[in-house]
């Protein structure tokens, strides 16, 4: 049997753009849950009241999720928000992709045109990237390349979300996207590669500090 989280358990507060955020339960009735202002929302990125988004939380050896809307933005402090299911409640089947880069040149073509931008991140699962041009909708098809050191991969995807930018003048465009075995393996391995150099990086900056 399937249920709410209850008080005091943790949960993730997933925003429209697809990023988790972690919250405890504060008090529940019904279906309405108030939760801790999720950790980590800038407040440029806190959603509006009416905004949907999605709970998700541990239930003994399963992942469990729930579709919600946001129904208050509490003044207290430490804040809250008040959610309310909309939904039934499903297994979360989302897989965990390890995500990292940046600074990659995209190629993002859709209609015939083709949009040129930066990776803000990337992963198997989708890229994040940031463009001039106002040019997307969420949930239009578009094909990405991506340029990975020495090869490019080009994949058909989704957009999830868009987001502007105004102290830029860009768009952050959130773009999800399928992948065989050999370019998941390919990109995940990319994404350790620059990790691995990153954290190398920081110990020599560390070491020749000292």
């Amino acid at each position: 049997m399937t249920s709410l989280p209850t008080i005091n358990a943790l949960v993730d507060v997933v925003l429209m753009d697809g990023e988790a955020y972690q919250s405890r339960v504060e008090d529940m009735s019904g279906k309405r849950l108030t939760v801790a202002a999720p950790f980590g929302v800038i407040p440029a990125d806190v959603p509006k009241v009416g905004a949907s988004m999605e709970l998700a939380w541990v239930a003994g050896d399963r992942r469990q999720a729930v579709d919600v809307r946001l129904v208050e933005l509490g003044r207290e402090q430490p804040p809250r928000w008040s959610l309310e299911a909309i939904g039934s409640i499903r297994l979360q089947t989302r897989r965990n992709y390890v995500r990292g880069g940046g600074g990659e040149w995209v190629e993002v073509s859709h209609g015939g045109s083709t949009y040129q931008g930066r990776v803000i991140d990337l992963s198997e699962g989708g890229v994040r990237c940031r463009l001039l041009e106002d040019r997307f909708e969420r949930d239009d098809r578009v094909d990405v390349k991506v340029s990975l050191e020495s090869e490019s991969i080009t994949l058909r995807g989704t957009v999830l979300f868009v987001r502007r930018d105004p102290e830029n003048a860009t768009y952050d465009v959130i773009i999800t996207y399928e992948t065989s075995e050999l370019i998941g393996r390919a990109i995940r391995g990319y994404v350790l590669r620059r990790e691995m150099e990153e954290r190398r990086r920081n110990r020599e900056s560390v070491a020749n500090a000292g």
